[in-house]
């Protein structure tokens, strides 16, 4: 452990106490909406101690290690559908790459309080498995609490998620993940975009009108020293934001969210600030005080209110700066709706229909440069790999289609020979 990262701890230690001492993150006003009950009921602390899970073997990390030196180039697939061994073998051989994500939705894994899903664990410790057998460092993305944790869940809004009302919900789950994969995973991303309401839904998210990255680096405080117990060299990274750029009851700007994150001392419990690199319809090389300006492209946001949160280099700069801290790019990457077989593109991605194949492959290779040559970012994750081929969706109704970097029936886009092409460089 570095000094740096034990200062971090020490202080993310005495930030935990005091966290706990509260073992809530419902700090303002009760919401309108009527309450479920969501108190913390003590469990056997078996599953969490020692990584077990009824009607599941136990797992056993067969080549345990820490984080790859150097910067990572990944890639994030739909691992729980599809034969393990080939998409793997695709990412680790064909690609090339050295890093792979995979969400984990909480609520999915634990269907009742305290009982766990054995088919989901069985497939997820098959999968890890095999990666970890192909020498890929995986990063596992937590999100999702179950809806019996949350007050604020709403069975008339099933899409606004977010965290256990109890912090120690979320401490047993996580703690869980850590010990049974011990060695095998390489990395763990704490929630997901949580700048967004629909992500961060909470009885402060409700009374304030938008997400509070003060609440968001409380959680911060006590999850991350909670893994850190289980596991000295895994790598915590701050979940992903949206590059939104605007305020209201949905969302808060992620710079000046980000900023009140730092000043809330909640990324001294983390190793690596989550950046989500959506490029839209601009080229990575673009600020958004350049003037750059398509006048071919139909969407005309990202040349009509030049807003940094369009621009891919823009966005990527502003966080180094703010942060001072490295970077792990958990999602990037252009869509195209080129050779996809239909005319539109998903509803509020209509930027897809901007983007060629060719613009799509050149990008995400150039992308992947900048960040190398940038040295703020230790891994970077395309997304997506699969998800086009996998969801079973009509690709003008699923918003993860046009970033795939296959077509329908499997058929690799120029961004897949492009990745594979490109010089994995440490």
């Amino acid at each position: 452990m570095t000094l740096v990262r034990f200062a971090r701890r020490l202080a993310a230690a005495a930030a935990m106490l005091s966290t706990l001492s509260a073992c809530t993150l419902s700090v303002g006003p009760e919401p309108t909406r009527p309450a479920l009950a969501a108190t913390f009921t003590p469990r056997p602390a078996e599953a969490a101690a020692t990584g077990r899970v009824a009607g599941v073997p136990d797992f056993t990390c067969r080549n345990p290690r820490p984080p790859s030196a150097g910067f990572g180039y990944g890639i994030q697939t739909q691992w729980g559908v599809g034969e393990v061994a080939y998409w793997n073998n695709v990412i680790a051989h064909k690609l090339t790459l050295n890093w792979v994500k995979a969400q984990v939705r909480w609520r999915e894994f634990e269907p009742a309080p305290g009982v766990y899903s054995e088919a989901l664990f069985a497939r997820l410790d098959l999968w890890l498995d095999d990666a970890n057998d192909r020498g890929l460092n995986i990063l596992l993305s937590v999100v999702d609490a179950p809806a019996f944790y949350r007050s604020t869940a709403d069975p008339a809004h099933p899409e606004q998620l977010g965290p256990p009302d109890d912090v120690r919900e979320a401490v047993r789950f996580f703690q869980l993940l850590a010990r049974r994969y011990r060695g095998c995973i390489q990395a763990i991303e704490v929630w997901n975009e949580s700048n967004l309401t629909r992500e961060w839904t909470t009885a402060q998210t409700l009374a304030r009108g938008g997400p509070d990255a003060a609440e968001f680096g409380r959680f911060l405080q006590v999850i991350g020293p909670a893994i850190e117990a289980i596991d000295p060299k895994i790598l915590i990274v701050a979940g992903g934001l949206s590059p939104t750029g605007v305020n209201g009851p949905g969302a808060r700007d992620d710079q000046l969210y980000l900023r009140e994150l730092v000043a809330s001392g909640g990324l001294s419990a983390v190793d690596c600030i989550g950046a989500h690199l959506n490029g839209f319809n601009v080229p990575p090389d673009k600020r958004a005080e350049d003037g750059f300006n398509d006048p071919s492209a139909r969407f005309r946001g990202p040349f009509e209110n030049p807003h940094p949160s369009w621009y891919f280099r823009s966005t990527l700069e502003a966080y180094a700066q703010i942060t001072q801290m490295p970077l792990c790019v958990t999602e990037f990457g252009w869509p195209s709706m080129e050779g996809l077989g239909v005319a539109g593109a998903p509803p509020g991605f209509e930027f897809a229909l901007d983007n060629s194949e060719a613009e799509q492959a050149a990008w995400i290779v150039a992308g992947f440069e900048r960040m190398h040559d940038s040295g703020a970012v230790r891994f970077a994750i395309v997304f997506n790999l699969d998800y086009l081929v996998k969801s079973g969706q009509r690709p003008d109704a699923d918003s993860a289609a046009p970033y795939s970097l296959l077509r329908p029936g499997g058929i690799p886009r120029k961004a897949m020979d492009a990745v594979e092409a490109l010089p994995k460089r440490p």
